[in-house]
């Protein structure tokens, strides 16, 4: 098999795929609105109650359809639908499949409205391929269940002809005259039999409505054991992790514990220590006399404190500065020390020639002790001279010689 479709009808007659499996089907098997609507003619040929047909859409698609009738009051699951099974090469079909076809129209045609509708028709096309689905033949007329025979496959493409029809009518006139006699008989059986027979048909009816009512229930037992299977094997993950998480979560009580113990230990050495403290504090606050004056003094202290800190801070300002300048004189002295080095040389032939210079210095005081003599020795002589011409000129003034 190659798939399975859910194929709908609009107002108009047009075939639409309502769901398929698997999902790109239409696309593989190019399934266009033509074959669809040539489908719906050979379903509306028939009679429009449930029926069954297989033909062939082209020359590759081959089709088994079950349309589940159009009538509201006869129908099979839902009305006005098809369920189709495209076949492949070598498929061996069971005698069963309108049967079972009709079984997946009574369960899933009411279904299509669920979010897990395609998952639910991709089981039942497993269980049709491995012919693990039972029988379906009831359908719903006029709101009552209605019990109906097998019907054996006719295939659409053979049709019987009008010159077979006509010998088959001679024959069963042949047969009838031939069965006059027998019918007589028959009919006084007939009647006692029809009454076990409305008696039998009427527990075949209750024990149909009770099978398939097992059956669906059966199927869904059966996905719901699935389902439950797989929310065992997920709990049981679950299990196990929580059990290991368990078993890290013992650990660490355990070390919890013995920290536990270790601290509850120390706590208790503590609580000695704070009593003898305790005791220690009320001794001292019996000793202690006059707090507020400590106090005041300790207030004094921290803002002595605090105006020593801020002058210390200035300080260390000032000391960086100071810092700063005795490395620029550092660097200064060091340039310094280096040109000195370099001097050298020129000092000592600044040296010799003051030496030179002081020798002639001395030659230099000499003569000028010499000239300071002479200097004052004509000083002398000035003054003499000053005197005799002051004594000139008072004569001059006297006689009046000017």
């Amino acid at each position: 098999m190659k798939g399975i479709v859910i194929l709908g009808f609009d107002e108009e007659g047009h075939g639409y795929i309502e769901t398929q499996f698997p999902s790109n089907l239409s696309e593989f098997l190019g399934l266009k609105s033509k074959l669809l609507d040539t489908l719906a003619e050979l379903h509306t040929q028939k009679k429009m109650d449930p029926h069954l047909i297989e033909t062939k859409l082209n020359e590759e698609v081959e089709v088994i359809s079950f349309y589940s009738g159009y009538s509201f009051r006869h129908y099979v699951g839902k009305p006005n639908f098809a369920v189709l099974i495209f076949l492949s090469e070598g498929d061996k079909i069971s005698d069963e499949i309108e049967g079972m076809l009709r079984r997946i129209a009574h369960e899933l045609l009411p279904k299509r409205d669920a979010l897990n509708f395609d998952d639910i028709l991709g089981q039942y096309y497993e269980m049709l391929k491995k012919e693990e689905l039972t029988s379906f033949w009831e359908e719903i007329i006029e709101g009552e269940s209605n019990q109906i025979t097998s019907s054996s496959r006719k295939k659409e493409e053979i049709l019987p002809s009008d010159s077979e029809n006509k010998e088959s009518d001679s024959k069963l006139e042949d047969s009838l005259e031939k069965t006059e006699k027998k019918i007589e008989e028959i009919n006084n059986k007939n009647k006692e039999l029809q009454e076990l027979l409305d008696e039998k048909s009427g527990k075949i009816r209750e024990l149909s409505k009770k099978y398939t009512d097992l059956t669906s229930e059966k199927n869904n037992l059966l996905e719901e054991k699935s389902s439950l299977k797989e929310e065992l094997s997920e709990q049981y993950i679950k299990l196990e992790s929580w059990s290991k998480q368990m078993a890290d979560l013992n650990e660490n009580n355990a070390k919890l514990m013995d920290d536990l113990k270790k601290s509850n230990q120390i706590l208790k050495s503590k609580e000695k220590s704070l009593t003898e403290k305790d005791k220690e504090i009320e001794n001292l606050k019996k000793q202690l006399q006059g707090i507020e004056e400590v106090e005041k003094e300790a207030e004094k202290m921290l803002q002595e404190k605090e105006d020593l800190r801020q002058i210390n801070n200035g300080l260390n300002l000032e000391l960086e500065k100071l810092e700063n300048k005795l490395k620029s004189l550092d660097k200064d002295l060091q340039n310094l020390r280096n040109q000195n080095s370099v001097h050298i040389d020129t000092i000592t032939n600044l040296k010799l020639e003051i030496k030179k210079l002081k020798t002639e210095d001395l030659e230099l005081d000499k003569q000028k002790t010499q000239i300071q003599e002479s200097i004052f020795d004509l000083k002398k002589e000035i003054k003499v001279l000053r005197r005799e011409r002051d004594h000139y000129q008072k004569i001059v003034k006297d006689s009046k010689l000017l």
